[in-house]
């Protein structure tokens, strides 16, 4: 085991023994991490602070659940992951269907009179996309946003989602499936 896993581990031990405020050296050096985990889930500051507090603090009751089995990042990047899928899935729960939204917030959200035709078909396109983005199967989101808006390769998502290149392309299918049968719903 390396100098700095072993560190890690024994600060780790540190704050279940009691020394909580240790705790702090592990957000300091994790909060860039999980803020940029947080950032795909959430666009404004104050949700991306109030995630990621939560993170932390499910974090801090769940670390000995943390079993040194591997790299406390991994385990980390996981349960944020998670908490964030969580909060993606219960904020659609949460937000109104469309048929309940009442007409004047309707047509505050319609209100593209003065796009050009062009721009205003590109921008229900990114509506639609950005719909059926929330309905499908989070994992399979996830997964496409990745290699799509991210640019990323299987090689790198299956390192950062701790997951083998082969289940990421699947889900990558899926989503280009799920989204293709949401989109065309629309047609």
């Amino acid at each position: 085991m390396d100098d700095s896993k072993e560190k890690e581990f024994q600060l780790i031990q540190d704050i279940l023994d009691g020394q909580q405020d240790r705790y702090r050296i592990l957000v300091d050096r994790y909060a860039s991490m999980v803020f940029s985990i947080v950032g795909k889930f959430v666009n404004r500051k104050a949700d991306r602070e109030e995630l990621a507090q939560q993170i932390f603090v499910k974090t801090y009751e769940r670390l000995d659940s943390f079993k040194k089995q591997s790299k406390f990042s991994s385990w980390l990047y996981t349960l944020a992951r998670n908490h964030c899928l969580d909060y993606a899935k219960n904020i659609r729960r949460e937000n109104k269907e469309f048929g309940e939204m009442e007409s004047h917030e309707l047509e505050a959200n319609m209100k593209v009179e003065d796009l050009p035709d062009d721009d205003i078909e590109e921008q229900e396109q990114k509506v639609i996309l950005e719909k059926a983005l929330s309905v499908i199967t989070p994992m399979y989101a996830e997964a496409f946003l990745m290699k799509y808006r991210d640019n990323m390769t299987y090689k790198a998502m299956a390192k950062r989602l701790d997951a083998n290149e082969g289940a990421l392309k699947v889900r990558v299918h899926r989503a280009r499936k799920e989204l293709k049968d949401y989109i065309n719903q629309y047609d």
